[in-house]
């Protein structure tokens, strides 16, 4: 029998013990060795603190803590974590409360010469703070007046910073000192993390750069409220235990709902069990991707499309014209015709190459990494549409953070409009794993443990997975996105698993299952997003609500309307009502 951990996240991988401590008038979270959600009367001021190292691919490995001591006192607290990456660098990391702030002073000795991309301190602020007051004391002593910026920007705002003072609520200031390098600041919803991060080592550094053995990094960091600020607020207290019902509003319908398909690779079409589950899924369009070279059963793939009544959207790597124009002739010979077809690259003589091959047919470009590497694209040809992909696992692979990433989708659409308000952007193939890298090799996983950077999530078919596609879907779609492709079909994340010509239906199928047909989307706004996602479609007369429970905790929600009764939803709970 599965345990509840399996059932939910798809592991029986433990998540590290969480304990909050206080400080004066500020409250935190500490979960293996980071300090998280520094919070001052409600109010989330900083979204949280680590030290942390960053290989030569960019990925984020966990430290192994040998030793975590935490003394606690009337007036604050005192930490100190050792611990050891296995890269061959140690570390001491220690972290004193009062009622004056937070102070943190970070060590690390290098065992012998090691390749890394960052080794530091990382202070993260939180999306509420965004169009907020800033002011940027830089390593010169120079102060520059600023906000947090509403729209992404595509590179760093703040660069050379030696410490950021915001205000965290009206009339209210916090600010952050940070010593032992240069530090800038750049804005993670470009890869869809949820925060501000402030961090060292600069992006005008080379990188990556050798540390020899013995070296010895020190960097330290202060963190105070302004007294005035925290004069009448009470003493740090814990999040209530039964947290508030979460109130759903529905109300008029405000256009279609963007087509959302499913991601099909090419060994798919030889997987007897697939059309079966196609015909009950009926997504939009089945998205596929195709190198030239690559070996592709067309015949195949076009049976699925006749099983799952959809239209093929295809993504196309580096073809020049020869290969597009043989592309063109497989397709018409298995009697496909595309949705659409995107190139990548997509310059000027790609896109050109791509409409003299398929005459009619929409062409995109952009990216199939993600919104940064949209952002800072110099060529984007004179294309339908863009195109760009997301990842949870970017930065981390922590459960909240994953879930917290999903507010960071619809700025990435309003920033787009923003710079282009004549090309649409579709998103897609999304999910939690992350399908391939724009930074360097990625970590093996055997698609049982929480890794950033990973080809394979073990949440994605778990509960937790067809919660987080809900809520991904319900974000994008009210942001205003012309199309939405969801990954995987089958495979170790896949909505179905098949196995030994054995089709399992995963959880996020019967979610899949309700987005794929056409509908009307409603206006549904929700009183706590961070918590509950949901949707609301007009599909043949009725109004169809989904929503998701986006936390380990139950959650009561309450839907306006007449003899409404209040729905109690558990941990990452999908309900859709139909």
């Amino acid at each position: 029998m599965d345990s509840e951990a399996l059932r939910l996240c798809g592991t029986d991988e433990p998540v590290p013990t969480l304990r909050t401590l206080r400080a004066g008038a500020l409250t935190l979270e500490l979960q293996a060795g980071r300090l998280r959600r520094i919070r001052c009367g409600g109010h989330e001021v900083w979204h949280g603190l680590a030290f942390v190292l960053r290989d030569p691919d960019w990925g984020t490995p966990e430290a192994e803590w040998r030793e975590e001591s935490v003394h606690e006192h009337a007036d604050g607290f005192e930490v100190e974590v050792d611990g050891r990456w296995a890269i061959g660098v140690g570390y001491t990391l220690r972290l004193r409360g009062d009622a004056h702030g937070l102070h943190v002073e970070a060590e690390a000795t290098v065992e012998a010469d090691v390749s890394i991309n960052r080794l530091g301190l990382c202070l993260m602020h939180p999306l509420s703070a965004c169009g907020a007051r800033v002011e940027v004391r830089h390593v010169d002593g120079r102060t520059s007046a600023s906000t947090f910026p509403d729209h992404i920007p595509p590179w760093p705002p703040f660069m050379l910073v030696r410490a950021l003072r915001h205000e965290w609520a009206p009339g209210r200031w916090a600010e952050a000192e940070l010593h032992g390098d240069l530090y800038e600041s750049e804005d993670q919803r470009n890869n869809g993390d949820a925060s501000f991060k402030t961090y060292s080592r600069s992006n005008m550094a080379p990188r990556p750069y050798t540390l020899a053995a013995g070296t010895v990094v020190r960097q330290s960091a202060v963190l105070r409220v302004d007294p005035t600020a925290v004069a009448n607020e009470p003493a740090g207290t814990a999040e209530p235990t039964t947290p508030p019902t979460v109130t759903v509003r529905i109300g008029a319908a405000t256009g279609p709902l963007p087509p959302v398909g499913v991601e099909v690779h090419a060994a798919d079409a030889i997987v007897p069990a697939l059309p079966d589950a196609l015909r009950e899924l009926r997504p939009a369009h089945l998205h596929l991707a195709w190198r030239p070279g690559a070996a592709v059963a067309w015949a195949g793939i076009s049976a699925m499309l006749g099983a799952a009544g959809a239209r093929l959207r295809l993504d196309v790597h580096g073809a020049d014209a020869d290969a597009l124009h043989t592309l063109a002739q497989a397709l018409a010979a298995a009697g496909i015709t595309l949705e659409s077809l995107a190139v990548f690259p997509s310059t000027t003589a790609a896109v050109a190459a791509a409409r003299t091959a398929f005459p009619g047919t929409p062409v995109g470009g952009g990216t199939p990494h993600f919104f940064v590497q949209l952002s800072r694209l110099d060529d984007l040809g004179p294309v339908d549409y863009a195109s760009c992909t997301t990842s949870a696992l970017v930065h981390g692979a922590d459960d909240d953070d994953v879930m917290a990433g999903l507010a960071s989708l619809p700025a990435m659409v309003r920033s787009w409009r923003a710079r282009h308000p004549d090309i649409p952007l579709r998103m897609g193939p999304n999910g939690i794993a992350m399908r391939s890298s724009p930074l360097g090799a990625q970590p093996a996983s055997d698609g049982t443990r929480r890794l950033a950077l990973a080809a394979v999530d073990p949440r994605s078919r778990a509960q937790y997975g067809a919660a987080w596609m809900l809520g991904h879907v319900a974000a994008l779609a009210g942001a205003g996105v012309q199309a939405i492709t969801l990954a995987d079909l089958a495979g170790p994340s896949g909505v179905v698993g098949v196995a030994g010509g054995h089709m399992t239906r995963r959880p996020a199928f019967d979610v899949l299952r309700c987005l794929g047909r056409p509908a009307l989307r409603r206006a549904c706004t929700v009183s706590h997003p961070e918590r509950v996602a949901a949707l609301a479609l007009e599909r043949d007369g009725r109004t169809v609500l989904l929503l998701a429970n986006l936390t380990a905790g139950p959650q009561t929600v309450h839907v306006e309307g007449p003899s409404q009764a209040p729905l109690r939803l558990g941990p990452y709970a999908v309900h859709l009502a139909r």
